[in-house]
């Protein structure tokens, strides 16, 4: 069998299976020496307790992914239930520190924290591995911030869930 061309039929029943998985939603951030930069993700993912790590997967198309291979550091940020604002704003133009804009956020760390967030996990990047279009970070976890109450903003089926 051609295996070209089973990829090409497997590829549209891969996207419709990976839109019924749920994923929690963050808004990754970092710094490029002086401005802040966050993009929304939704593939974050625990990956050690020993050491405490997680990693993140980002496009290497995405305007952020060059200043995140760049910096020694970055933040995720778990939106809210009722942050979604938030999400869209950090998914779409414009970007640069300009989505920073009129959303409430602090620098704590030396990296950016947004406001209101379920949690902030500010780690320091350990490795980094580009496969396909997407590069993964992993980041060590220098600190965690959590907020009190678990309710977060879903993302299924291409949107946000309320």
């Amino acid at each position: 069998m051609d295996e070209s061309a089973d990829a090409g039929n497997i590829l549209p029943r891969l996207r419709a299976a990976m839109r019924r998985l749920v994923s929690g939603v963050a808004v990754v951030t970092t710094y490029n020496g002086h401005e802040p930069h966050g993009m929304t993700a939704t593939s974050v993912s625990s990956l050690s307790f020993e050491p405490p790590s997680l990693l993140v997967c980002i496009n290497r198309s995405a305007s952020m992914h060059d200043i995140l291979e760049a910096s020694g550091r970055f933040c995720v940020n778990l939106l809210s239930r009722d942050q979604e604002a938030i999400g869209q704003r950090f998914a779409g133009k414009p970007d640069g520190p300009s989505r920073f804009d009129a959303v409430g956020w602090t620098r704590l760390h030396d990296l950016p924290r947004l406001s209101g967030v379920q949690a902030s996990i500010f780690c320091t990047k350990a490795a980094y591995l580009r496969f396909g279009t997407h590069t993964i970070f992993v980041g060590t976890v220098d600190d965690v911030e959590v907020g009190a109450e678990v309710d977060p903003l879903i993302y299924l089926d291409g949107r946000f869930l309320p």
